[in-house]
């Protein structure tokens, strides 16, 4: 992505869990129950409430292990920050927000919920 619209419809997160957090070489995944996944290549926090809980970037990978708080969390909402930071709301005051810091480069990515044929 190129930073995010304030009008951004990500269809099927809302009300879905987070199902699994797939770790990569160079980016971290999350799948939804709904079948959405968005990559990320750039940067990761996870607060409980106001606290800063995990972090996670390309070079360090999770700075914790609390981002696994994240795992199974319904989602109860997500707003658009700024055209640079998403935040996606969960259920017991958990918040994931997603960083797109690259003006230069893709590092985030939102695919839609999957179609088995």
């Amino acid at each position: 992505m190129y930073g995010f619209s304030k009008d951004l419809k990500i269809e099927g997160v809302a009300g879905s869990e987070i199902q699994q957090i797939c770790l990569g070489r160079s980016d971290v995944q999350f799948l939804f129950g709904s079948g959405t996944r968005i990559c990320v290549q750039s940067f990761v926090e996870v607060f409980k409430g106001e606290e800063l809980i995990a972090t996670w970037d390309e070079e360090k990978s999770w700075n914790t292990g609390e981002f696994q708080k994240l795992l199974s969390a319904t989602v109860d909402a997500y707003l658009v920050i700024d055209e640079r930071v998403l935040e996606i709301r969960l259920q017991d005051k958990l918040r994931l927000r997603l960083h797109d810091n690259s003006t230069q480069f893709e590092s985030l990515q939102i695919y839609p919920e999957f179609i088995i044929i």
